[in-house]
């Protein structure tokens, strides 16, 4: 079966369980079945993975997985051991997850600044494959995109590594040419010719604005190659933290996948976007080049003034950037 979702992955503000119980209910609507849990700010998935959440978060997470199951949807939790000192503590973790409802895990090693090694990192994975022999498990590699290679030379090393010695029947998250990739084709796997397509598991930033949030990509998935896509088995979109706009790109990446014929507009409408603005789309997309003339920067700057409405709030400071030309 292919895994078709998101990824809660981003820096930044976390969502609460309110927002993620509609993320569960729409991806259901969309026929898309996978949501993984991997926050960058929960600390008890990276640098804390020896303490415990409270009880009441526990609860919570229980409901969220119990809601998922109803729909149809997988929850995945990334579990990030970046800390020698928590290989004992990524079991109980594991353990803990197991016990709210959880059967699929992700050990994730990037953006990983200390020194880090994949021969440690592929004993820790191999060590949680033996021990937890019933659960789904794959691998996020600390070089994780092609750019990420010639970074240095350490980079560079752990990839040729990677490549040699990684397990081909194993699975692993690949986010393209770069960490947001502008086209994810079959050229962004060129690097990796030695494994099969069918276990690099897209993991897909385009959306992503936790480290540019004056700038932001809102497209009808135009950088995703069709004929690639639909010959993936496992392909999550990244999200932003930003509720509302969250659940667009949920309708979005559910129209896309079904290819129903559903208009980009049509669902910006049905998610309270301006139709001044609506009309001006073009202005999120990356491939662009935008030079507002005149008129368009009045319109834009009537739009920011007389558009009342919480997606609003999330788009401003992009809308803000542009209707003063920065």
């Amino acid at each position: 079966m292919k895994n078709l979702g998101i990824v809660e992955g981003f820096y930044g503000e976390s969502l609460d369980f309110d927002d993620r119980n509609s993320i569960i209910k729409l991806l259901s609507e969309n026929n898309l079945n996978y949501y993984l849990y991997a926050p960058k700010e929960d600390p008890f998935l990276r640098n804390h993975l020896d303490l415990e959440p409270t009880p009441e978060w526990q609860n919570s997470f229980k409901d969220f997985v119990d809601l998922s199951n109803e729909s149809n949807v997988t929850i995945g939790v990334g579990l990030a051991p970046i800390n020698k000192k928590h290989t004992v503590d990524l079991a109980k973790k594991i353990e803990l997850f197991m016990n709210l409802g959880v059967s699929s895990f992700s050990l994730l090693f990037d953006d990983i600044e200390q020194e880090f090694s994949l021969s440690e990192q592929l004993e820790l994975f191999k060590q949680t494959k033996t021990k937890f022999n019933d659960i789904y498990l794959n691998f996020c590699p600390t070089v994780y995109c092609s750019e990420l290679i010639t970074k240095d030379q350490n980079h560079e090393d752990y990839f040729n590594e990677f490549c040699s010695i990684f397990p081909k029947d194993e699975k692993f998250f690949w986010t393209g040419k770069k960490v947001i990739s502008r086209n994810i084709n079959k050229d962004c796997e060129k690097v990796l010719e030695s494994f099969d397509s069918s276990n690099i598991c897209i993991w897909d930033n385009y959306f992503t604005v936790d480290s540019c949030p004056t700038r932001m990509n809102l497209t009808f998935c135009n950088h995703i190659d069709r004929s690639f896509f639909e010959n993936k088995n496992n392909y999550l979109v990244n999200l932003t933290g930003k509720p509302r706009t969250d659940l667009i790109l949920i309708d979005i990446f559910g129209a896309f996948t079904s290819n129903s014929g559903i208009e980009f507009k049509d669902i910006l409408r049905k998610h309270g976007v301006d139709n001044n603005l609506i009309d001006m789309i073009k202005i999120f997309d990356p491939e662009q080049k935008i030079r507002l003339s005149e008129e368009e920067i009045k319109k834009l700057h009537d739009i920011t003034f007389s558009w009342f409405h919480p997606l609003k709030n999330e788009w401003y400071p992009y809308l803000n950037s542009l209707r003063k030309g920065e």
